[in-house]
C-alpha cells in the first residue's frame, strides 16, 4: 500500500496560513519544521528507525536495513551524489519506488535531478538536497510536483543524509503526495 498525504493534513502544517502555489510558475519548495511534518506525516515510527541506524543525525548505510521499511518502498528513492558535466553538484537516482516513478510518469532510475526538474525549483531543490548532505541531518519540506503535467500534486519530502563507503554522499528520499 502506498503511503499518501491527504491535502488537509498536508496544509496543515501552515498554522493559518494557506498552502497556496502557482504551478505555472513552478516554485520552489519551502522547509518545514521536522517536527512537524513527522507528526503530519505520521513518520515518527519510520524516523526513529532510521535514527536508530544514524551517527549525528547521518544514516549509516551498512546498518541500514530496508526491510523494516517495506511499506514505504514505493515512496523511497535512493540519490547519490554526483558532479554534472559543469562541474556543479548534482544527484542521481539509484533505486526508485513506484509512486515516485507514478507521479513522474516516467522510469528515474539513472536520471540526475537537474535532467528532470525545471524552472525556479530546479536550483533550488538541488540547492536543498545538497544542504542534506552537507548539515548531516534530515530535512523536510513542502511543494508542487515539477518533474511531470502532474503540477497538481503537492508533496511532503524527507531527506536523510547517508553515509556509504566513508563519506556522506547519498540522499535516502521518502517522497510522500496528497492527490
Amino acid at each position: 500500500m502506498v503511503k499518501r498525504l491527504n491535502f488537509q493534513s498536508l496544509s496543515s502544517f501552515a498554522k493559518g496560513q494557506a498552502l497556496v502555489d502557482d504551478a505555472m510558475s513552478r516554485r520552489p519548495p519551502r522547509s518545514i519544521d521536522l517536527e512537524d511534518a513527522l507528526e503530519i506525516a505520521d513518520m515518527r515510527d519510520h524516523h526513529s528507525k532510521l535514527m536508530e541506524t544514524a551517527v549525528d543525525g547521518v544514516v549509516d548505510w551498512d546498518t541500514f536495513d530496508i526491510v523494516e521499511f517495506g511499506p514505504l518502498m514505493p515512496s523511497i528513492a535512493l540519490l547519490d551524489s554526483v558532479i554534472d558535466e559543469n562541474g556543479d553538484q548534482d544527484f542521481q537516482y539509484g533505486y526508485v519506488g513506484g509512486s515516485i516513478n507514478e507521479i513522474a510518469q516516467r522510469p528515474l532510475r539513472g536520471l540526475k535531478l537537474g535532467d528532470v526538474l525545471v524552472g525556479e525549483a530546479k536550483d533550488k531543490i538541488i540547492a536543498e538536497y545538497a544542504a542534506a548532505l552537507e548539515g548531516g541531518r534530515p530535512r523536510a519540506s513542502v511543494g508542487r510536483v515539477t518533474i511531470s503535467d502532474m503540477d497538481w500534486v503537492h508533496y511532503m519530502r524527507f531527506l536523510y543524509p547517508v553515509r556509504r563507503d566513508g563519506a556522506v554522499n547519498r540522499i535516502l528520499l521518502v517522497m510522500l503526495y496528497s492527490l
